[in-house]
C-alpha cells in the first residue's frame, strides 16, 4: 500500500543517530555551575600534589599542572609563564579536552609503571594518584550525575543534590579504580617474585626458558591495567547512572571496553570534536572578556596605565615596580586574571565527566539494550517531568463522590 501523496513525516533524529547525547553532554560541560564543580576539583588537586611533593623531598613525581593557581602569583617575577593566563584559553594541546583531562588525571598512575621508577618515587606517585581519586570521586561524581539526570531526563540538578549524590556514592565512585589496581598488585605479586630469582644466573637461565609463561602472565595484567587506563571515567559514568557499586561499575567496564571497542573509538572521537567546540566555547568568551575588560578601562585610566596594572611582565623588563597601593590593586588584577584563567583550564575536566556519561548510554544501549533515558533515582529523588504530572491531575479526582458526578 503506498503512502498517500503530500504526507508530512518527522525524522527521529535521536534514533537515527543515537550518538548526539553527546551534544547534551556538550551542553552540560558549558554550565557555569558544572565548570565550578571542575574548577574546585582542579584547585584541589594541583594543591594536594603540592603537598605530597614538599613531603617527597628528591623524589617528587613532578606532576604537570592543568592551571596556574592564583593565590600563589607574585608580582614581578621573572617567569612569564606565570603570567601567561592567556596560553591556557586557546587550544593548547592537539588532543583536545577529553583526552587532555583524561592523560592529565591518569598520569600519576601511569608514572608508576616506569622501569625507572624507584620503590620511594611510585610511593609517592601513588599517593597523588590516590588523591586525584579521592578528590574526583567527590567533584567528578557530583558532574557525572549532573550529566545523567539531564542526558537522560533533560533536568539539571542543583549543587545541594548533586553533592549529596556524589557523597552517597563516594565510596563506590572512588573504589571502582581502587578494586582494578588492587587487582593488579595482585598479578603484580607472582611476577616480582619470580624476579627475585633471576638474580641469580641458574636460576635466570630457568627463568629464560620459562619466560614465555611469564609474559601469558604479563598479558593478563595488561588486560586488567588498559581496562582501567582507558575505562576508569566510564565507572564514574557507571554510578551516576546506576547508582551500584565499585565491583559492577568496573565489571561494566571491562566488559564494555572490550565488546564494543569500535564503538568506544567512534564515540570518543565524535565527543572529542565537540569539545574542541566548548573549549573553544569557554576559551573565547574568557579571552575576549578580559581583554575587552582592559580595552574599556583604558578609556578612563588611560593605555599606559592599564599596562602598568594589568598586563603582565616580561623577561628583563626594566620598568620601576610597583609600590604601596599600586602594588596591591596590580596584585588583585593578576589575582583575577589568573582566577578566570584556571577556570577556563578547568574545562577539560567539566567536558570529561559529562561526555563520559554520554558515552557510557550509548555502549550501554548497544551491549545492554538499555533505554538511554532509564536512570536510578535514589530514594526521595522525583523527575521534574513525574512531579508536573503529579501536580496537573485535577483534586476533584481524591473525592471519589466527584469522580461519579455527585450523583
Amino acid at each position: 500500500m503506498m503512502n498517500p501523496s503530500g504526507s508530512i513525516y518527522e525524522i527521529r533524529w535521536n534514533e537515527l543517530c543515537p550518538w548526539l547525547i553527546l551534544a547534551k553532554a556538550l551542553r552540560v560541560s558549558l554550565l557555569i555551575r558544572v565548570l565550578l564543580y571542575a574548577w574546585l576539583g582542579l584547585m584541589l588537586t594541583q594543591w594536594g600534589w603540592s603537598a605530597i611533593e614538599s613531603m617527597a623531598g628528591n623524589s617528587q613525581p613532578q606532576l604537570e599542572r592543568l592551571a596556574i593557581d592564583p593565590v600563589t602569583v607574585d608580582l614581578r617575577v621573572s617567569d612569564a609563564e606565570n603570567f601567561g593566563w592567556q596560553n591556557y584559553y586557546w587550544l593548547r594541546y592537539s588532543q583536545g579536552p577529553l583526552a587532555r583531562a583524561w592523560s592529565w588525571l591518569s598520569w600519576p598512575i601511569v608514572l608508576i609503571f616506569d622501569q625507572n621508577t624507584t620503590f620511594v618515587s611510585g610511593f609517592f606517585k601513588l599517593l597523588c594518584g590516590l588523591w586525584a581519586i579521592a578528590v574526583w570521586a567527590l567533584f567528578g561524581g557530583m558532574i557525572a550525575r549532573t550529566s545523567a539526570r539531564y542526558c537522560t531526563r533533560d533536568e539539571i540538578v542543583g549543587p545541594l543534590q548533586s553533592g549529596r549524590a556524589a557523597i552517597t556514592k563516594w565510596p563506590s565512585t572512588a573504589g571502582g579504580p581502587l578494586i582494578a589496581l588492587l587487582f593488579a598488585l595482585l598479578l603484580t605479586i607472582p611476577l616480582a617474585i619470580a624476579g627475585v630469582f633471576l638474580r641469580a644466573d641458574v636460576l635466570a637461565m630457568v627463568g629464560g626458558l620459562l619466560w614465555v609463561f611469564a609474559l601469558v602472565w604479563g598479558i593478563l595484567l595488561a588486560i586488567v591495567l588498559v581496562a582501567l587506563w582507558f575505562g576508569w571515567p566510564l565507572m564514574w559514568a557507571t554510578i551516576a547512572v546506576e547508582r551500584s557499586d565499585a565491583f559492577d561499575a568496573a565489571s561494566r567496564t571491562a566488559a564494555y571496553i572490550y565488546q564494543r571497542p569500535l564503538r568506544l573509538v567512534f564515540y570518543v572521537i565524535v565527543a572529542s570534536i565537540l569539545g574542541l567546540f566548548g573549549q573553544l566555547v569557554v576559551s573565547g568568551f574568557a579571552a575576549a572578556g578580559s581583554h575587552l575588560t582592559d580595552w574599556a578601562v583604558s578609556w578612563g585610566a588611560g593605555n599606559e596605565r592599564i599596562v602598568q596594572l594589568a598586563e603582565p611582565p616580561i623577561p628583563g623588563d626594566v620598568s620601576p615596580t610597583l609600590a604601596g597601593s599600586a602594588a596591591m590593586a596590580a596584585r588583585s588584577i593578576s589575582f583575577w586574571k589568573e582566577m578566570l584563567a584556571s577556570i577556563a583550564a578547568a574545562y577539560p575536566l567539566a567536558f570529561l565527566f559529562s561526555a563520559s556519561v554520554g558515552i557510557y548510554l550509548l555502549l550501554r544501549l548497544h551491549i545492554d539494550s538499555t533505554e538511554m533515558d532509564e536512570i536510578v533515582l535514589e530514594t526521595g529523588e522525583e523527575s521534574a517531568a513525574a512531579a508536573e504530572i503529579k501536580a496537573s491531575i485535577p483534586e476533584i479526582l481524591d473525592d471519589p463522590e466527584d469522580i461519579s458526578g455527585g450523583s
